[in-house]
């Protein structure tokens, strides 16, 4: 396992952004869950399904806004351009 100070600043912002990128879409994603389940289910089960969903989001969120304090404004990277240049 290296160690995180052999790690480029270009490398940390790429983990960062990548990072970021996953959570919004984890959030996404259960924010998507939570509109289904608004739909779909029972009272009962809607507010277990509901609370959980809200706490997972809750992590993310807070993930997120702990991560991004890392991320360096100036450095850009669009993740779909770089991984189809990858060939």
């Amino acid at each position: 396992m290296k160690n995180k100070t052999e790690m480029t600043e270009p490398d940390f912002q790429k983990l960062i952004t990548l990072v970021l990128a996953d959570l919004t879409i984890r959030r996404t994603l259960l924010e998507n869950r939570v509109a289904e389940v608004n739909e779909e289910m029972r009272s009962l089960e809607k507010d277990a399904e509901l609370e959980d969903l809200d706490n997972q989001i809750t992590a993310i969120q807070a993930d997120y806004d702990h991560y991004k304090e890392y991320a360096d404004p100036n450095f850009n990277i669009d993740l779909d351009q770089y991984y189809h240049s990858m060939k």
